[in-house]
């Protein structure tokens, strides 16, 4: 009896040892960079870094000439960072709008803090950093693209009077394609599943990736492929972060979120792809037949990836959008 029960402990303990080799590091996890270097992290601007609540914050801010514009803010998505919306931000900097970008926790350059990555943690992190930045507006213009649409939704529910207009792209919140049930059983089990997830996430699947991509032998692709990699090579806390994202996150939660909005009749604008094979351009229509406000605009080819692949119709909605 007494062997068995030093075998167990001995086991636990090897498990132990090696949980953060076999699945991820525990703590907040920093993606290290030079802050006295000169070169900037993207092409959208200076890069700043703040410290919030659960970790550090890497963010751009571009400011206006006019101060009484609203403020745009753009929200990205599960995987890729702020780059994504890098075509949509620089245009309207041209267009002397104020706008500021941001890394979501556990992406790009911010800090992955050790906690479950759900809805409010994200909710928390835009409101407390503009909270923190104390920017001279009393109105956001709030842009959000897939889960990034499902936390903009939240804010507006909680924060309705600081919001002017919403758009929505290819917005997470009511039906995406999502693994199967006995997948997430497998996914949740403790140890088990991140060591499944991380071994997945790491093996490149060229096939399943160009299909969703409406322009898979453009250089786009290769240059989204080269970030995403270096996201998990680069940050020690990325892989991490999209796993407790995908176990904690519910994806189609928005229906309180879209109750509370639509009582607002705030200006909406909904974009989406119709090949979008993640979120499908269904779900832009039940949007639109939801907030009876708003304006569709459906981009013929474009897939999940509309932000880098077919920016150019997307500004021109945007930018109509705006000025109405």
């Amino acid at each position: 009896m007494l062997f068995i029960i030093l075998f167990i402990i001995l086991g636990f303990f090897i498990l132990f040892i090696l949980h953060d080799r076999l699945t991820f590091h525990r703590g907040r996890l920093i993606r290290s960079y030079d802050r006295t270097s000169t070169k900037t992290i993207t092409q959208m601007g200076a890069d700043q870094f703040i410290e919030l609540s659960f970790g550090t914050v890497h963010y751009i801010y571009r400011p206006s000439l006019s101060p009484s514009l609203p403020l745009n803010i753009f929200v990205h998505g599960y995987s890729t960072p702020m780059e994504m919306w890098q075509d949509i931000f620089q245009s309207l900097i041209k267009d002397n709008q104020p706008c500021l970008v941001y890394d979501l926790y556990g992406r790009g350059w911010s800090d992955s803090p050790f906690i479950p990555m759900n809805i409010d943690i994200f909710v928390c992190q835009l409101a407390e950093l503009l909270y923190a930045l104390n920017l001279p507006y009393d109105k956001y213009n709030l842009f959000g693209v897939s889960m990034g649409g499902a936390i903009i939704q939240r804010f507006t529910e909680l924060y309705p009077t600081r919001v002017e207009k919403l758009i929505l792209c290819c917005s997470a919140g009511l039906k995406i394609v999502k693994p199967s049930k006995i997948l997430m059983f497998i996914l949740s089990i403790p140890i088990l599943g991140a060591i499944i997830f991380k071994f997945a996430m790491k093996r490149e699947n060229e096939k399943r990736d160009r299909l969703s991509w409406a322009f898979p032998d453009h250089e786009k692709y290769r240059n989204y492929k080269k970030l995403f990699k270096s996201g998990w090579q680069q940050h020690p806390g990325y892989l991490r972060a999209l796993f407790s994202t995908l176990i904690h996150f519910d994806f189609e939660s928005s229906s309180k979120s879209i109750e509370a909005i639509s009582k607002l009749n705030l200006p909406i604008l909904i974009i989406w792809g119709d090949k979008d094979p993640l979120i499908p351009v269904e779900n832009a229509y039940r949007y639109h037949q939801l907030y009876k406000n708003s304006s569709l605009s459906i981009i013929p080819g474009a897939t999940h990836m509309l932000l880098i692949e077919h920016s150019e119709p997307m500004i021109d909605a945007i930018k109509s959008f705006l000025k109405t």
